[in-house]
């Protein structure tokens, strides 16, 4: 055998327990730490303080969201006190009404918006800064007005780590489309980007690395955002409050991970063919002011599969008729896609993704492609990222 074919083949094993070991192996700490929070989900014990908590939800004068989510909030089982501050961009008439009608009976509940003529700043940004100034909790649990939550020990279970670690100043919840509703074509891929995402940044934290969240499900100490100063950093970005600002607040020692049934948050799924790639382009333009080194992992795992069908396909090539060549293709490509499989169903299973076989690799292989898209649409149009 040519002395550069078993250059080629020794890259094809290298490639292929690299990629078990760093890049498969865990994807599995998803789902174990899902099962973790779900053991660890119960009544908090009656001789612990409950923080005081304010939710604050922004809506962009979504009034349908409203009326699903905020009955929602007003009906938590939470041991502690709390309130609840909708905070709407613009003043809304229809809105004010609404929320008018359900305070005769929930005095915790409040409303206010921002000014109609900001301009020149995030207008989001602004309205989570006047939530954060009106809350009177000790620790501020952000949502949206499309956010559904099913569960009322979602609050318990958002408030659980503050409640049980004072260390605790930063807790990261996970949000899922609404199952059924994407059926548009190429609904697979979205899927899987979509996960693909979530396992990043979630397997990074479980790492202790954290460096985003999720705007429906998001969770931080009122003095901690006072002590960073708020969005200063960037509020010329329209975007950037689940993680540039995560970014800067998040470290190891003070930011847990909440994957309990419970506490997880759904978000309308109808028009998530459109939305998604919207949301991608605004994440890669994020992107550039967080810190790489803990997204490595995952762009890493495409590589090595990139790398292994280049030596495996050249090994071949230069000597296809020894027994050793195929087989060692063959069982390093079968262990490949055997971690990949059960990983992957692990992982999506635990966020509640679409169940994937045939397409996974071909959907891992070409996620850097579509990356690298996203961050050119980033670069080209402002109108997606600037105020």
């Amino acid at each position: 055998m040519p002395i550069h074919v078993y250059v080629l083949l020794g890259a094809c094993l290298l490639a292929a327990l690299v990629f078990c070991i760093y890049y498969a192996v865990p994807l599995f700490s998803v789902a174990r730490w899902r099962k973790h929070c779900n053991e660890e989900a119960s009544p908090l014990d009656p001789e612990v303080n409950a923080a005081k908590a304010s939710v604050i939800v922004y809506s962009r004068d979504e009034l349908t969201g409203l009326e699903r989510l905020v009955p929602a909030l007003l009906n938590q089982n939470y041991e502690g006190e709390y309130e609840v501050i909708v905070v709407n961009e613009g003043e809304s008439a229809q809105i004010r009404d609404y929320i008018d009608s359900l305070q005769l009976a929930h005095r915790n509940l409040y409303l206010t918006h921002t000014p109609d003529g900001a301009r020149s700043l995030s207008r989001k940004k602004l309205a989570l800064t006047l939530g954060v100034k009106a809350a009177r909790g000790e620790v501020v649990v952000l949502t949206t007005a499309l956010s559904i939550i099913e569960s009322d020990r979602w609050l318990a279970e958002m408030m659980r780590p503050f409640n049980t670690d004072a260390a605790i100043e930063v807790v990261t919840g996970v949000a899922v489309p609404s199952e059924g509703e994407d059926n548009a074509r190429g609904r697979r891929r979205r899927s899987f980007d979509f996960c693909a995402d979530c396992v990043t940044w979630l397997t990074a934290a479980l790492r202790h690395h954290p460096y985003r969240g999720v705007e429906h499900n998001l969770a931080y100490r009122r003095e901690l955002f006072f002590n960073n100063k708020g969005f200063s950093r960037s509020l010329n970005i329209q975007h950037g409050d689940d993680d540039i600002f995560i970014n800067e607040i998040a470290r190891a020692d003070n930011t847990a991970v909440q994957l309990s049934d419970d506490s997880l948050v759904r978000f309308d799924g109808d028009i998530f063919n459109i939305t998604y790639p919207e949301e991608a382009v605004r994440r890669a333009f994020t992107g550039k002011y967080i810190r790489h080194g803990a997204r490595r992992r995952m762009v890493t795992g495409s590589w090595l599969l990139w790398l292994w069908i280049a030596a495996a396909a050249a090994a071949l090539v230069f000597d296809h008729s020894n027994w050793l060549t195929a087989g060692t293709v063959a069982v390093t490509g079968i262990a490949m896609l055997l971690m990949l499989v059960a990983g992957w169903h692990s992982a999506m299973k635990a966020l509640n993704g679409r169940r994937l076989f045939c397409t996974l690799p071909w959907l891992l292989i070409t996620r850097p492609l579509r990356k690298c898209y996203y961050r050119m649409r980033s670069h080209g149009g402002r109108h997606f990222t600037y105020s």
